[in-house]
């Protein structure tokens, strides 16, 4: 027994000597690997063709296509046009129905007809009173007559009065509902802005600004659209403060008129108000160069004689058949308004992982 252990000592020397060549002859870790030492794979990977963050913008590789496969992609493209923009803010407003307008115009056009029969009966009383009281003084007519003519004087003077009162209610009303200057345009005086509005070349629109925000200037322009249609975008004109908030912006509210053309009472719009005059430089994309991916928008822009870089835009505002751009494109670079989502399917179709065979 103490033989065999004796035996067993020189073997488990020889086994840990062995351990130890085997493990110095391993290979070391990948981070202590020099990159000259580093073996070629029989496959190489493809290229990475998907997206970089660059200082928090995506960027794509490049994707190359011959002139050939342009011309059968039917690729087409347009040199962006520099456009400028001042920094506007979004507020809400309706078109007004203006019937109650033409209610309070009415009744002020009845009232001052009502004052100016009022008037008229006066002068005569006046003028008979006078002439009989002549005529008393003379002896020539009899009290009684005299009585009767100072009551009809007195009657006619409560109904002038009384008519007089009509038109100050009437306009104090419209003061209170549409503010001095609309009041004295659309219901004390024949304007151009009251035929508008009866005929329908014009409507009448009620802005809601957001809580403390405000106009700046006074002969101030904004855009309006019917609510999320920003491509049937046009101009109002200010015309007056609205004396009256509404309810869900407690902020100012102001009366503009605008073309009537696809307006309809009781509208809601989208209303862009200008913050400044310094107008912001940016480019505008033709719509035809927008490409949707994954809910995105994006645009290919050439990139040298064969390459195209699809790159996103972000905030824009619609300009007809186009969409101004602030950030993120150059004037004169050529966007591809023509087989941009030709485009996209190459660029996905490369970027598709490849099975490996082995």
């Amino acid at each position: 027994m103490r033989k065999a252990r004796l035996l067993s000592i020189p073997l488990l020397s020889l086994a840990l000597l062995a351990l130890s060549v085997v493990w110095q002859n391993l290979p070391a870790d990948d981070d202590d690997i020099h990159p000259s030492a580093s073996s070629q794979a029989p496959h190489s990977l493809p290229a990475k063709t998907g997206t970089d963050n660059v200082d928090g913008q995506l960027r794509f590789a490049t994707l190359k296509l011959s002139a050939e496969r342009q011309r059968l992609g039917g690729l087409k493209t347009k040199a962006l046009a520099a456009a400028s923009m001042r920094v506007e803010s979004l507020a809400y407003g309706r078109v007004l129905d203006i019937r109650p307008l033409l209610e309070l115009r009415s009744r002020y056009r009845s009232a001052q007809s009502e004052l100016a029969i009022a008037l008229a009966a006066l002068r005569v009383a006046r003028k008979n009173h006078d002439r009989l009281e002549t005529l008393h003084r003379e002896s020539i007519i009899a009290t009684r007559d005299l009585i009767q003519a100072e009551s009809q004087l007195a009657a006619d003077q409560a109904r002038q009065e009384a008519a007089s009162r009509h038109i100050r209610e009437v306009r104090e009303e419209a003061l209170q509902s549409w503010g001095g200057i609309l009041s004295g345009l659309a219901v004390e005086a024949e304007s151009r802005l009251f035929q508008s509005l009866l005929d329908r070349s014009l409507v009448l629109v009620l802005i809601a600004l957001p809580a403390r925000q405000s106009l700046h200037g006074v002969n101030h322009a904004i855009t309006i659209a019917p609510s999320g249609e920003q491509g049937k975008s046009r101009p109002a004109r200010l015309l007056a403060p609205a004396p009256k908030t509404e309810e869900s912006t407690q902020g100012e509210t102001w009366f503009f008129e605008a073309n009537s053309t696809g307006l309809r009472t009781g509208m809601r719009l989208d209303a862009w108000i200008p913050q400044s005059d310094i107008a912001a430089q940016g480019v505008l994309i033709p719509l035809s160069a927008i490409v949707w991916h994954e809910g995105r928008p994006w645009v290919f822009v050439k990139s040298g004689g064969d390459g195209f870089v699809r790159r996103p835009v972000g905030v824009h505002r619609e300009q007809g058949e186009n969409w101004f751009v602030a950030e993120g494109f150059a004037t004169g670079e050529e966007a591809v308004v023509g087989g941009g989502q030709m485009l996209l399917s190459e660029e996905q179709r490369r970027n598709a992982p490849k099975s490996d065979d082995d």
